[in-house]
Order: structure tokens, then sequence, then C-alpha cells
């Protein structure tokens, strides 16, 4: 990451896509080397989670809205999400949380 002074104009930027990323953090213009990839494969720990999420996000698809809805209902006030929930309590560490 590199500080600017001032953002360069759009044609400059456009110019630069997929090769540098510019953007404003905090109020100061910043450049970086654009993001990559980490590649096709990942850590095989990373790969092993991959049928239990899948499964949970199938089970989040065909929950009746009202279940959903009490979910939402249950993270509001907090920075997760009621899927997010849901999925926590599948994995058994919902309760790490307070609840408002």
């Amino acid at each position: 990451m590199a500080r600017l002074k001032v953002l360069p104009h759009q044609a400059i930027i456009d110019g630069y896509k997929g090769k540098l990323d510019f953007y404003v953090m905090r109020g100061v213009p910043c450049v970086r080397r654009w993001p990559r990839s980490p590649g096709h494969r990942r850590a095989p720990s990373v790969e092993a989670g991959w049928p239990a999420f899948s499964y949970i996000s199938s089970k989040w698809s065909e929950l009746p809205q009202e279940i959903k809805d009490a979910y939402n209902a249950l993270a509001t006030g907090t920075a997760l999400s009621g899927r997010d929930f849901f999925t926590r309590g599948y994995f058994g560490n919902i309760y790490r949380y307070e609840f408002p």
C-alpha cells in the first residue's frame, strides 16, 4: 500500500484496471497492487469444511420464512445476520456471543 496526496483522474485509474487498486481509507487516498486469487487449490483443512457449509447453506434455503425471521430478529443489534446465527448454531458455537 502506498499513500497518495490525491487520487489521479478516472482515466488514469481506468488505465491501471487489473494492475493497481486505487481507494480511499479514512480519508487518505491510497494505491496497492491489484488483489490476486490465492490460486485454485485451498488448504486441505479448508476444503474439508466445504461439505458442512454446503449442507447448512442448503438447509437455510429450505427453512420457512417465519423461522428465518426469528433468526433475523435474534441477530438484531449484533454484527451477525440471522443466517450467521443459524450456521453457528449448527457448528455449535452460537453461545460465544451475548444477546441484547
